[in-house]
């Protein structure tokens, strides 16, 4: 992409850049950048059609999400860092990963296929579409549980998602296609440590859609974590106990 997307930054320290989902933008990671800013410099962006960042193509996704990535961590300052993803945001982080893999200390994969060729995420994903009801994506983006207890916090996600352009349906179509996800065998080229995060009520992926990956990341042992409780975003939905779950890793 000719330009580098918004990006916003806080606090100093060993790099992490979070990359959002399809239901966000740089300033759903609020209560992430709030607690990790202590210890770390924490970036956050929009990606291509979402906050302040301008749409691309559909058919240049795929080469805008790697080069995106790269060209906010060369703004930043960021060597390297370790890229902490949800859902959408999955595909850049991994493209990342396997283009620059120079760049990644250690990848986190959140609630989300990543864009990889495998089965039952895809169908999955075709599933929930099904499921989706008046609240639009939040119906399957968060959990019933905060549904009930949070509605202020759940109108907050919803209102921060305003901000973005509505989502093109071709892109949709190219990023889920055969042409652009990543064949599992790929993954073994994959040199930095690589945590899955799942919701255990995810309703776009449930942990039994993404486990099927962790044996193709070959270089180093997957680790495989899932959220009690929660839907798919725990990040959003349980701060306090993603936040201590990442910051394990961040450590390690």
């Amino acid at each position: 992409m000719s330009e580098t997307p918004h990006w916003i930054s806080a606090g100093e320290g060993p790099g992490v850049l979070f990359i959002h989902g399809a239901g966000g933008n740089a300033a759903v990671w609020w209560q992430q950048m709030a607690y990790f800013s202590n210890t770390h410099k924490c970036v956050a962006y929009d990606l291509p059609g979402f906050g302040r960042t301008p749409t691309v193509a559909p058919e240049a996704l795929d080469q805008a999400f790697s080069d995106g990535a790269l060209a906010v961590m060369d703004a930043a300052g960021l060597d390297k860092a370790s890229i902490v993803t949800q859902s959408l945001g999955g595909w850049a982080g991994l493209r990342l990963a396997l283009r620059h893999p120079d760049r990644v200390e250690r990848l986190i994969l959140g609630c989300t296929m990543a864009g990889i060729a495998h089965p039952p995420a895809l169908q999955s994903f075709f599933d929930s579409q099904k499921k989706m009801d008046a609240r639009g994506p939040a119906s399957v983006a968060l959990g019933q549980q905060l549904h009930t207890a949070e509605p202020a916090k759940e109108y907050l996600y919803q209102q921060l998602g305003a901000f973005n352009t509505p989502f093109n349906p071709d892109a949709a179509r190219i990023l889920f296609g055969p042409d652009a996800l990543i064949p599992v065998e790929q993954l073994k080229e994959v040199k930095c440590p690589v945590i899955i995060f799942a919701g255990e009520h995810d309703a776009i992926w449930p942990p039994e859609a993404l486990k099927g990956v962790l044996p193709y990341f070959e270089e180093h042992e997957a680790h495989f974590h899932v959220f009690k409780g929660c839907g798919h975003s725990p990040y959003f939905e349980i701060p306090d106990e993603y936040n201590s779950v990442l910051g394990v890793h961040l450590s390690d």
